[in-house]
């Protein structure tokens, strides 16, 4: 098969997980398109709905043998701290912002420092951050402690509106469906980050400094990745290692679809 001409893009930008790979083993040919993408001087860009920041992501990809900086890799953690230090800024509120963590040791790490944690159900808060409760940070107590902090007020930021997410023990519970529980039981409007919301891809492509319609993406996933990219003039090629399946392109509108689907990234 002839590889594909990426010659019309500046940026590719590649999903992690169902696309570059699997737990912790690299897919059939994600190296390989990595290598020919920088040997091509493209700038080449990683994109996850992981609750990890970016250093861990990087070190991750290292043990397959797949080396991007951790400046182009971009995940919904990232987005999520990117995302509560702009919208409630010193400049805005006058003070730190005040975040109740449900989410992840990465969002502590990033906001560590520039915001004023919250311990309690009674203390005033700005905005509590949501992650899937397989994360480090839920429990049980500390679910009741962000419910009570919701209903008085504070924002519900979710890190991803995935409803699901696979893991080695299965389907689990994803951001999403916990960011929906607490905000209907509060009821509150949540916003999201990650994919597939259009600030995700914009912001990264900003930090890239390219244009959307200057990139392509490869992702496993019809609605985060593939929709998400085109609602912001990001071209999409699917590949079928992951989430969604041939016959699934056909249920989805004509200006959703990818412009090319591949059975693995060999075929790249």
């Amino acid at each position: 098969m002839t590889p594909f001409d990426f010659s019309p893009f500046r940026a590719v930008l590649l999903d992690l997980d169902g696309t570059l790979a699997h737990d912790d083993h690299a897919l059939p040919g994600a190296a390989d398109l990595v290598r020919r993408l920088q040997a091509m001087h493209k700038i080449v860009g990683v994109i996850s709905n992981s609750g990890a920041g970016p250093l861990r992501v990087q070190m991750r990809l290292h043990g397959m043998a797949i080396e991007v900086d951790a400046a182009r890799i971009y995940t919904a953690a990232a987005h999520a701290a990117d995302h509560v230090l702009e919208r409630f800024s010193p400049e805005k509120l006058g003070r730190r912002v005040r975040v109740f963590n449900l989410s992840t040791l990465a969002i502590h790490d990033m906001l560590d420092g520039r915001v004023d944690w919250v311990k309690t159900g009674g203390e005033p808060c700005d905005v509590v951050a949501v992650a899937a409760p397989t994360s480090q940070h839920y429990s049980e107590d500390r679910a009741r402690i962000a419910l009570q902090l919701a209903r008085g007020g504070a924002a519900i930021v979710g890190l991803c509106s995935d409803r699901v997410f696979p893991s080695r023990r299965g389907i689990e519970f994803g951001s999403g469906a916990l960011t929906q529980l607490l905000a209907y039981a509060a009821n509150a409007t949540p916003s999201y980050c990650g994919k597939p919301q259009a600030e995700f891809f914009t912001d990264f492509c900003k930090h890239l400094g390219v244009n959307t319609n200057e990139c392509v993406l490869i992702g496993d996933n019809l609605e985060a990745d593939i929709a998400g990219g085109l609602n912001v003039g990001i071209s999409g090629i699917l590949t079928l290692t992951g989430v969604s399946r041939r016959r699934d392109v056909m249920m989805v509108p004509e200006n959703l679809r990818p412009m090319a689907i591949v059975e693995d990234l060999t075929q790249l």
